[in-house]
């Protein structure tokens, strides 16, 4: 491998110039700077593969949806603060009930709730 100084044109060797060494292998010039930035991005290329590689080995979870639930026969119910609904922890029975006292679960006042609906399951109501 050869090192080669650059100089401007209309230099002469005497003279003193600051410049840029540049490395000839088989007829290629690169700078010894280019070189340097050369490798960081072979370096930065090489991470990007593993990380991609990495990403492409990840299996997905089965997505699983509960599709029983224990709110049927339940009542919906109204708080009569804050007017928002929600399912209630009272079941339908025999027994004929308009509405409850105690704690909204939304607001967190104490209130009546008007128990407005129940929740039936789709397959029950057939």
């Amino acid at each position: 491998m050869k090192h080669y100084t650059v100089r401007p044109k209309g230099v002469t060797a005497s003279e003193k110039v600051t410049g840029e060494t540049i490395v000839a292998a088989d007829d290629d010039f690169v700078t010894e700077d280019e070189s340097g930035l050369n490798d960081a991005l072979d370096d930065v290329q090489d991470q990007v593969e593993d990380i991609q590689d990495q990403v492409e080995d990840i299996d997905e979870d089965e997505i699983e949806i509960e599709v029983n639930n224990n709110i049927d026969g339940h009542y919906i119910a109204e708080c009569d603060r804050c007017h928002q609904v929600f399912i209630s922890a009272v079941v339908e029975s025999d027994q004929d009930v308009e509405s409850i006292s105690g704690v909204c679960p939304l607001c967190g006042k104490e209130s009546e709730q008007l128990l407005k609906w129940i929740i039936r399951s789709k397959e029950d109501s057939k």
